[in-house]
């Protein structure tokens, strides 16, 4: 009775590099839905303009001049 229970409560796990490239993933994941929701609806702009370099362009230019 006890070999069927443990059997059934061993787990798959992942190494330490996997739990990386999966938490990297989602941050990107995560990152790029937010960016997508927050030019759109926030800045009024078009949701695919996130993807393009000018935008990232502009918004780098952005924070340094604010910075200097």
């Amino acid at each position: 009775m006890t070999e069927s229970l443990q059997r059934k409560k061993k787990r798959t796990q992942l190494t330490p590099l996997g739990r990386f490239v999966v938490n990297v993933f989602f941050i990107w994941l995560f990152g790029t839905i937010g960016a997508i929701v927050g030019y759109s609806m926030i800045g009024n702009g078009n949701p695919l303009d996130v993807f393009l370099p000018q935008t990232w362009l502009h918004l780098a230019e952005v924070l340094i001049n604010s910075l200097l």
